[in-house]
This record gives structure tokens, sequence and C-alpha cells, in this order.
């Protein structure tokens, strides 16, 4: 369905424009297939491709090949389910000159255009061009990108099968990233000393998160800068409640999600400190209940394989969903014997919400934690652990507590129009059972004392050892590429700007967006939250602002970041604008209850003249989705908390009726209850 190509769009465009943002996508579903051979492979590094003409090179990603073809490369992944071209065409057209590369590549090349995209330039570029493509078909996908310098545009083509585009996305990422235009020089700023941030810079500052702010339509940010181990900055903007008076302050509580990651392998990291545990012990010798599909692999899976992101394990956030009302610790646990894996280990970024919740979990279980009580043993460890010695008095994984506290900012999440509203703060609780993997309340002021201990490597603001320098260091070090500049580490993206080493994650939850990021040389830190969905572009271009201000670079990153908001918007409304109301007379056939062994039960039913999804754990509209032609291609949900997944009403042989949830790499298939 359309709904599906709009989103690949936005997901390409940012991948093909170089964009820094990190968007959170639609939860996508598990594998379908095991590693062969059941063994856990190193990481390994990237080859690099060299242009004979010299004109540029390019990363040739982990397993997949790259074929010089006349005056042009096509890099390839494993099974070539994935086709990248790299042309370079002499014009001042980029549209112009994307179609004379298709021509090269494919004479009867014919598809028409689904939308194109004016991107931002950058980067010694002049323009740049993101177009995808009409297919036909939903599961094959082709796009391409031009970038024009100085009378020639460089051209990337695709051409992938949705499923491998799903498991493969970081890899087509390290390609785009690490294309690079021979002579073209690259700002770099290593072993730069940064301005301190004071009285003048600090206003440039506060000014640009206040206007960001407002012209970004987010109700309220609250934001804390740290450097040289102290807090240099930290203030509150907006409102904690659209509609509302009450101000953000730097004491306002909001959920950081996986931001919180790094704090769970930081609690490990105190762990192999006291010999409870080492990095590379199996996950098994501390926990016997933990299992995947593969039973090799569930003998030899580490802890450290746990929070790397490198192990080929898909999201499969849908069951945090549908499971909320009976999900608990151990059932995440108990899941995962249903895991299996898109590709070797250390072959591709990938990442799972219940592999970090497994692993805080199976910590809690080495520090003395019971089968029955890991939840508790996990919050508890990590009181004492991390966040007492730190300081962090206002973090928490209790939503009761906060609750009853005064001030705690009220979840946004975007409207079908593109805006925000206000959310209630139940829909918050799905990450609970997850909750190593993202379920803490925070502050920025509790956030920026977290950071003075990463850059202290360990060492708390009172001058308290909470962790040690070297193991604090294990959870920095790199484990699987996510583009060229960027890999993931224990619980951290670690990458670069313009050459100073940064550390950083965000977070993102139903109606709350967090980002933390730190230069370890440079001494400087920055941590911002927001009470509002999918806010990455704003959090992400406060922290990039910051840096050019402190490191007198030119004012750069606001364009794309507007870009991209924006973008994310467009799509999400567009997602919408061709639905209606269900026709009762053509889902008659399929009202009624079905299941699905990893989500359970689901009934659809008319209430009124909406066509309704009840899960149990939540209850959503199903809005009619219509093609180019005006025909029902599918239907898609309409509220909290899976607004915009695509939902597909079907028949299978012999009449048998279908519904099915998600798109591409594994659909969930509901059958009807006998």
């Amino acid at each position: 369905m359309r709904h599906t190509r709009l989103w690949l769009s936005a997901l390409l465009a940012i991948l093909l424009a170089g964009c820094q943002m990190v968007v959170a996508p639609p939860p996508t579903p598990e594998a379908a297939e095991t590693p062969a051979g059941g063994t856990i492979p190193q990481p390994a590094g990237e080859l690099l491709y060299t242009d004979p003409q010299g004109r540029f090179t390019v990363p040739i990603p982990t397993n997949w090949s790259a074929k010089p073809v006349e005056d042009y490369v096509v890099l390839a992944s494993p099974e070539d389910q994935i086709l990248v071209y790299w042309l370079v065409v002499p014009a001042e057209d980029v549209q112009a000159a994307i179609a004379q590369a298709w021509s090269q590549v494919d004479p009867d090349f014919a598809l028409e255009a689904d939308e194109v995209l004016d991107l931002p330039a950058g980067g010694g570029f002049e323009a740049a061009t993101n177009i995808t493509y009409d297919t036909g078909d939903d599961q094959q996908i082709v796009a391409a990108v031009g970038l024009l310098r100085q009378g020639v545009v460089y051209v990337m083509l695709v051409r992938a099968d949705l499923v491998a585009l799903q498991q493969r996305a970081a890899q087509l990422g390290i390609i785009q990233s690490g294309f690079k235009v021979t002579g073209l020089e690259q700002v770099d700023l290593s072993g730069a000393t940064p301005l301190t941030l004071e009285e003048a810079l600090l206003a440039e500052f506060e000014a640009y998160v206040a206007g960001a702010l407002a012209r970004f339509g987010i109700p309220g940010a609250a934001v804390a800068v740290v450097q040289d181990g102290e807090i240099v900055y930290a203030n509150g903007f907006g409102v904690r409640e659209l509609g509302g008076a009450d101000p953000v302050t730097s004491d306002t509580r909001m959920m950081i999600g996986s931001t919180g990651k790094s704090m769970t392998t930081m609690m490990m990291a105190t762990l192999v400190d006291d010999g409870l545990m080492q990095w590379d012990t199996p996950v098994r010798a501390v926990l016997p209940q933990f299992a995947v599909a593969d039973p090799q692999l569930s003998e030899q899976i580490t802890m450290r394989n746990l929070v790397c992101a490198c192990t080929g394990v898909p999201r499969r956030d849908l069951e945090l969903f549908f499971n909320n009302d009976t999900l608990n610790a151990e059932g995440v646990v108990e899941s995962l014997q249903t895991f299996q894996f898109f590709t070797d280990f250390g072959e591709a970024f990938q990442y799972s919400n219940q592999l970090v919740a497994t692993a805080g979990y199976a910590a809690a279980a080495a520090a003395g934690g019971e089968w029955g009580h890991l939840y508790e043993r996990y919050v508890s460890e990590m009181q004492q652990r991390v966040l007492d010695p730190i300081g962090m008095a206002a973090t928490t994984y209790d939503m009761d507590a906060v609750q009853a506290a005064d001030n705690f900012a009220t979840p946004h999440s975007f409207t079908i129009e593109g805006g925000y509203a206000p959310a209630p703060l139940d829909v918050e609780r799905f990450v609970t059972a997850v909750a190593p993997a993202g379920a803490p309340w925070s502050t920025v002021l509790d956030m920026a004392r977290y950071l003075i201990t990463e850059l202290n490597r360990g060492v708390a603001p009172d001058g308290t050892r909470v962790v040690s320098a070297e193991n604090l260091a294990v959870t920095w070090q790199p484990q699987v590429p996510v583009s060229a500049e960027s890999s993931y580490g224990l619980g951290w993206f670690v990458g670069s700007y313009k050459g100073q080493p940064m550390i950083e994650h965000g977070g993102n939850t139903l109606g709350f967006t967090s980002d933390l990021a730190f230069l370890p040389e440079a001494g400087v830190g920055i941590t911002v939250l927001t009470n509002a969905q999918i806010t990455n572009a704003f959090s992400e271009a406060v922290r990039y602002r910051l840096l050019e201000l402190i490191f007198q670079q030119p004012a750069e990153v606001d364009t794309q970041a507007e870009f991209t908001a924006q973008m994310i918007r467009d799509q999400f409304s567009k997602g919408f604008a061709d639905t209606v109301a269900a026709d009762p007379a053509q889902v008659a056939p399929f009202l009624g209850r079905y299941t699905n062994d990893a989500l359970g039960e689901l009934e659809l039913r008319m209430e009124g003249d909406q066509l309704v999804m009840d899960a149990g754990e939540f209850v959503t509209e199903l809005r009619a989705h219509h093609d180019d032609a005006g025909e029902v291609d599918g239907y898609v949900t309409a509220s909290l908390p899976l607004m915009g997944l695509p939902v597909k009403l079907q028949e299978r042989t012999e009449g048998q009726r279908e519904v099915v949830l998600g798109t591409g790499a594994v659909e969930y298939s509901f059958t009807p209850v006998e």
C-alpha cells in the first residue's frame, strides 16, 4: 500500500541525504532466517571501493560485493536482494542526471516517480534530490539520489527487496554516508579546544533553543550542558502540557526512553568490577532460562552480545504493545525462544529492546536476583549501583511515584493532521516490561550528573567512584557499524563530530523524546528532553548547534533539522490523507475474533460508523487506505498506541480470512478463532 511507500520514502530520503538525524521508524517485525552454522563471528571492518578514474570512494559493507561495470560500480548485498549503483554524470540538472543514470544501468527503465524531494544541500554539494518510484509492488523498492557539485552529479540508484532493505538498512546507510568525492575537503576538529560556554554564547544558544521549540511546534523541552566537570547551563522551555500554564523547568520529569540503555550497561560494568560476571560470560551461566530459537546460539550468546545491537536480532516492539497487560520481565526473557536472526553476528546493526531488557534482567540474576523477581532486582541494583552513587535522586522507574509528585510533563503524540496532542500517561506503561531498555523517568539535572560521571570516566560529581574507568570504557568500544562514521557500542552510538570523538544515544517513547551526547576529549556534554513524540530532529539540532557555537563552526544544522522534521510531519499526514472510514459492507466478512501466537487475540468490530481493532490492551480505529486509482488497498491504525500501522484484511486459499499487521520482513498473521 502507498502508506508503506511513503514511510520508506522518508527513511530513504534521510539515509540518502546524509542527515545526522535519527528517526524512530514504526516497529519492524521479526526475521525469517537464522544464520547458518550457529556460530558467532567477530565484527569485521568495511572494505573500500576506489573508482578506477579516481573520482570517488565508497565503503563495501560486510558480506557485500562490488562489481565495476563499464563506467559505474554496482554494490550487491548477499543474495543480490539490494543493488546499489554509483555513477558520475556531467550535468547541471540533477533530475536529468538521474534519468541518464537509469538509462545507463537499465535502458528499459520506465518507472514513474512516486515522490521527488529536494534535499538540503551541504557538505560541499550545491543541490541534492531524492526520488522514489512507483514499482506497483510494495515488496520492491526503487529509489535514486543525485548530488550536484561543480557541474557533475554523483548518482546513487537503489533497487531493493523490502524485506532485505529492512534487514540491512544500516548497511545501506554505510554506503551512503561513506561515499566520498575525491578532493572534497572535510573539516577536522580533532584536538581542537572548544570555547567556554560563557554569557554571550549562552545567550545565543538559549535564543536558538527557544526559537527552534516554537518553529518545530513542540510543547516543552529541558536542556542541560556540562563542561569541564560542571553543569554550566540548565533550563526549561515551553509548557508541561499543551493548553496548560505550568512551565517546563530543569526539574521537570520526563521519560528518557532508550537513553536509559547506557545506564543499564553502566550497571553491568559495575558487576564486572565486582566479579559477579564478565562481559563474555554466556548468558545461560547466570540465567539458565535464557534461550533463542537456535539451540547452539542459546549456549554461546554472551552478556556483551545482548547489548551490542550486533546479533542480527530485529525489533519486535509490536509484542510489547499487544502483551502489555500480562508481559513481565520473565515473559520478555521467555519470548526470546522464538527469536531468530536477520544476519550473522557483527554483520549489520539491528536494534532489539527485548535483548537489552534481557541483559538487564540477566545482570540482576548475576547479582543474586531470583526468577520471578527479576524486575524488582534490576531496579534495586540500578538504584544502588548507579542512581544513588551519582546523585540522580529524581530518576525513577516508578510511574506511580512520578504521578504522585508535582513536576512532571504530559506526553504528546502525533495527530492525524501532523501536529501534537496530549496523550494519556498510561500509554507509556508499555515499556515497563523492558525497563532496562528504556523505562526511566528523569530530569535534565539528573542526566547532567550522569554526563559528568561518564566524562569523569566513572567518577560521580561528588568524587565517588561509581564504576571503573576500564569497564566503563568497554561500553564505549565499537561493536558493529551503523554508518561509515559511527558504530554501536554497548548501549551507546560511538562516532564523531567533525573529527572530535562523540558518544551519544537518543530515546523515544509514545510521547517523549530524549537525547544525550558527550565529547570525551573536549569535556563537553549535553542532554535534551522533550514531552513530544519523535522530536529527534529538534533534539539533535540543539545538540549540534551547541557544538557549532563552541567550536566556531558555520550554522548548518538548522536547515537540515527543519527539513527532517517537516518531512516526518508531511509523510505522517500523507499516510492518512487518502484514508476514510471503512465501508461496513466491505469489512463485514472480516468482523470477528482472530489470534496470533506471538501477539494473542484481537477483535474486529463496527462501533457506529468506525471499524475498530480491539487487542484487549488497547482499541484503535482502522481507516481504509486508497491507492492512486481510488481502490482500497489496505487499512491503517488511526489512534494510539500504534498510530500508522498498516493492516491488511485478506482471504487466503479456500476462503480463509486473515488479518495481517505490519509489512515486509515478517508480517504478523492473525487467523480466525475457531
